[in-house]
């Protein structure tokens, strides 16, 4: 049964029925039922036209990506077991290769063709990640504010390592801070001129490349360091950590001087250091040699402290372990006193006071 009916069509419609009334010779009729079957057949396998629309528009991506997978550009990889290779990898930093090959150099001027280029190849390769970049010269930025949403936190942070990679090599910004929330992480961005962009950046090393040395390390010198686990596993963490001149002098009843161990890790001269900053190192380098039990330190302004846990019993190893110590804070200057108990070894700082009592050091 045939039904007249008057519709009204803008141009715009017109415009996009061109290629079904080329098709059909002019006919609007038939361009009109090519639509609808078209329409009929793309709501078959979804609930409303706006999603059938969406799933259209995704084809071109979709049939993209197959090729790279057919022609063995890409692979195809389960979800779970990415993100056990994104979980797992997390802290380690990505080869300049990696970068390069998955944001192109070449394709991108400033950092607004940067977002539309992350956001392009997310789409392409259906990661389904987000970015949104800030900042307020595009060309030159002095600072960036990166967003980068959705997905999971390791798949973000992975990502986010190739967007700070790229931005350390070619606007040479290194990383601020970092912001995870549960959908989105936010990284701030400042201008670094006195790293080579040859280099890795600290910021990035800090926040996303913390474990790349240890991991390094560990392949280079697996067979050693798979022993020294194990053994501080059996041991349960009842070992120490010395430097070998340093274990010499205590070997021989003496008191080996600390310092210079701890300035080459600490990068900076004792007696140029902050008292609070001294406290701080001082407890993280000596807690990793797991020669005493614990450290405790105050850094409230005019009466700092460091309360020092052992489980020694011998009073000369106490006397000595004692005096070991308090070479590092005479090197530093601030005047100190020394209180001994059963298990404990407490020096308390006097800033400001000069030593004029045996009890001061």
């Amino acid at each position: 049964m045939l039904i007249r009916k008057n519709i009204s069509l803008d141009d715009k419609y017109l415009k996009k029925l061109e290629p079904l009334l080329e098709a059909n010779n002019g006919n609007l009729s038939a361009a009109i039922r090519d639509t609808i079957e078209v329409a009929d057949t793309a709501l078959i396998h979804h609930n409303n036209i706006d999603e059938a629309i969406l799933f259209l528009k995704e084809i071109p991506a979709k049939e993209k990506l197959n090729v790279t997978i057919q022609n063995g550009e890409n692979i195809v990889i389960n979800k779970t077991m990415l993100e056990w290779l994104f979980r797992c990898t997390r802290g380690r930093l990505t080869d300049e290769e990696l970068v390069n090959e998955l944001i192109n150099p070449f394709e991108i001027q400033d950092m607004k063709q940067l977002e539309d280029y992350l956001n392009r190849i997310s789409r392409d390769y259906q990661w389904r990640i987000r970015t949104s970049i800030k900042c307020e010269n595009v060309s030159n930025p002095e600072s960036a504010m990166v967003i980068i949403s959705n997905s999971t936190v390791y798949s973000r942070d992975f990502f986010a390592q190739l967007v700070a990679h790229f931005l350390s090599r070619w606007k040479q910004l290194d990383i601020d801070h970092v912001f995870r929330r549960s959908n989105s992480t936010q990284i701030s961005f400042k201008k670094n001129t006195s790293t080579s962009s040859n280099e890795i950046m600290p910021g990035i090393r800090k926040h996303l490349g913390y474990l790349d040395v240890v991991c390094k390390e560990l392949d280079e010198n697996t067979e050693f360091w798979t022993q020294l686990m194990y053994t501080y596993n059996v041991e349960r963490f009842n070992l120490v950590t010395l430097h070998r001149a340093q274990f010499e002098v205590f070997a021989t009843g003496e008191v080996p001087d600390p310092i210079k161990t701890l300035e080459r890790l600490c990068k900076q001269s004792v007696s140029d250091m902050s008292l609070p900053d001294l406290l701080v190192q001082f407890r993280r380098m000596y807690l990793a040699t797991q020669l005493v039990k614990n450290i405790e330190i105050s850094l409230e302004s005019g009466s700092e402290s460091v309360t020092i846990f052992h489980d020694f019993k011998d009073e000369r190893v106490i006397r000595n372990l004692t005096e070991y110590f308090s070479k590092i804070f005479r090197e530093n200057g601030t005047p100190f006193e020394t209180s001994l108990y059963s298990s404990i070894i407490v020096f308390r700082f006097f800033q400001g006071l000069e030593s004029d009592g045996s009890d001061l050091c």
